[in-house]
């Protein structure tokens, strides 16, 4: 194949001993598969939301007083909740400063800013636990407190799972930093995982809205 026809094919072209080889453009396999992956994940939350709101329109008042503690009213969306919506989201941010820092091969400002982004994260985490044993403990109020129980310990639960292995897939990376295994040209693992931490924390801003400010 000629450089002229690779070129018309749509990819790019190297030469190897006299042959020309087509390196073919467009997204890779690994983004098709994290992409295809973030959708599945999208999917199953947009089920529980669906199912979320499907409760709240059937109710004649919500919360839903069946089954909930005597005296308990809802979740409170203050302070707790909006302290731990900041912290995501400014994990957000520092997981997307590490994410610039490693494409100009940066690799100080990298692991500091993957370094900020993981204690977010287990920040974040620490305060959701504080949440579920004042509630469950303090409060009385638990997964089995009827349907506003259900619907709100399983979407923050799941979060907190996603929350968690986010964590545990970025300290991975770290790891893998502070072995050399990044570079401004090879650094899929750093995309993907950042990619997944922003899904996380978008979820957590519908989460907050839906669950707690509605």
């Amino acid at each position: 194949m000629s450089a002229r026809a690779a070129e018309l094919s749509g990819g790019s072209t190297a030469r190897a001993g006299n042959e020309v080889l087509l390196e073919p453009e467009g997204p890779s396999n690994e983004w098709l598969g994290m992409v295809l992956f973030i959708v599945s994940e999208a999917v199953m939350f947009g089920a529980l939301f669906a199912q979320y709101f499907y409760n709240r329109i059937l109710s004649d008042e919500w919360p839903n007083r069946t089954g909930l503690p005597a005296g308990f009213d809802r979740v409170p969306a203050f302070p707790l909740p909006v302290i731990l919506t900041l912290v995501l989201v400014a994990s957000g941010f520092s997981a997307h400063w590490a994410q610039s820092a490693i494409r100009r091969d940066d690799r100080d400002a990298f692991q500091g800013w993957m370094i900020v982004t993981i204690l977010l994260g287990l920040a974040f985490l620490g305060g959701q636990a504080f949440e579920y044993t004042n509630l469950i403990v303090n409060e009385g109020f638990s997964i089995s407190s009827g349907i506003y129980g259900t619907v709100f310990f399983s979407l923050t639960g799941l979060h907190g799972l996603h929350v968690t292995a986010g964590v545990i897939v970025l300290s991975g990376v770290l790891i893998r930093a502070f072995l050399g295994h990044f570079s401004s040209r090879s650094h899929f693992g750093v995309e993907g995982s950042v990619l997944y931490w922003h899904f996380v924390d978008v979820v957590w801003l519908l989460l907050y809205v839906t669950l707690y400010a509605l």
